[in-house]
């Protein structure tokens, strides 16, 4: 990589960029039949991994030590405000070892599905696996599938937009095995393919660039029913009476946490939350995991 930024003069980045480019053509001119075996060997390897790690972390712990020549940081009033800044002193050079920090380690892991199941409304992602070189499959009929489905518990987002979006991080899920209702014509990613860790890094939405990430399903997000409290106080009592499970489920929950045990309407909220009247989509992920094959399902 070339340091072709604003501290070098216009003409001598150019000519950097320049000679870049004209070393890229050789190497892939003289290396061009090793390259193309080398990316077989790895195709065929991603083909058949089955653990893909979707964020890393810098170990602090190892260190390389390598020599750095620069100049000396000082300060000197600013022309502008008066204010002391930054300058680099030329007259100050120096030369030193520092540490230099290149190991990273997989932070979050996911093994792999038989397929990833994708109904076909979200079709804006279906179209860019396809732009992407994955193969897709349909579902010939309608049909229920027993799946892994992944829930939202909790996610960070910008606060300020980059390339257009507003950028998840830190998201954490739920997995939950569920049997449910998909419609023929919606799409099947088998992980058999070279592109697994694109598919695999896209589609799990705790990866860093994930559709997830990348704001494709936060319509997943927003509530959109909910409850009137003076209504749904009567409809609660009788959920607690006709369902004592539930009722000891709350009492354990107010023994753990005073604040809920002051706060009705919070437990108006609980009951909700653990009745069959909850949203069952909400924060669901709607892209399922199918960890067995299925046997006659597609076109």
């Amino acid at each position: 990589m070339p340091e072709t930024h604003m501290l070098k003069a216009y003409d001598k980045r150019v000519d950097a960029t320049y000679k870049l480019l004209e070393t890229y053509i050789g190497i892939v001119s003289r290396d061009a039949k090793q390259i193309g075996l080398n990316k077989q060997k790895a195709d065929a390897a991603v083909a058949a991994q089955s653990t893909f790690p979707l964020e890393w972390k810098l170990n602090k712990d190892l260190y390389d030590s390598i020599p750095f020549k620069g100049y000396t940081a000082r300060q000197k009033p600013s022309a502008v405000s008066g204010k002391d800044r930054l300058y680099y002193d030329r007259n100050a050079s120096f030369e030193k070892y520092i540490k230099q920090w290149n190991n990273f380690e997989p932070a979050i892991t996911v093994k792999k599905p038989v397929a990833y199941v994708i109904p076909k409304a979200w079709s804006r992602v279906v179209e860019l696996l396809k732009l992407n070189g994955v193969k897709l499959q349909q579902l010939s009929s309608d049909t229920k599938l027993d799946l892994e489905m992944y829930y939202i518990k909790d996610y960070k987002t910008a606060a300020a937009p980059y390339e257009g979006h507003y950028i998840h991080s830190a998201v954490l899920v739920n997995p939950v095995r569920q049997t449910l209702q998909f419609y023929k014509g919606d799409y099947l990613v088998y992980v058999n393919q070279p592109q697994n860790r694109y598919i695999v890094e896209t589609l799990e939405p705790q990866g860093t660039d994930s559709f997830f990430n990348w704001n494709f399903f936060d319509s997943i997000l927003g509530q959109k029913e909910h409850y009137s409290a003076y209504v749904f106080e009567d409809t609660a009592a009788q959920l607690l009476k006709d369902h004592p499970e539930l009722k000891n489920l709350l009492e354990q929950e107010k023994s753990k946490n005073p604040d809920l045990a002051k706060n009705a309407a919070a437990q108006l909220q609980f009951v909700y939350k653990n009745s069959a009247y909850y949203e069952k989509t909400h924060l669901r992920y709607p892209i399922g995991r199918l960890l067995e094959p299925l046997k006659d399902s597609t076109k």
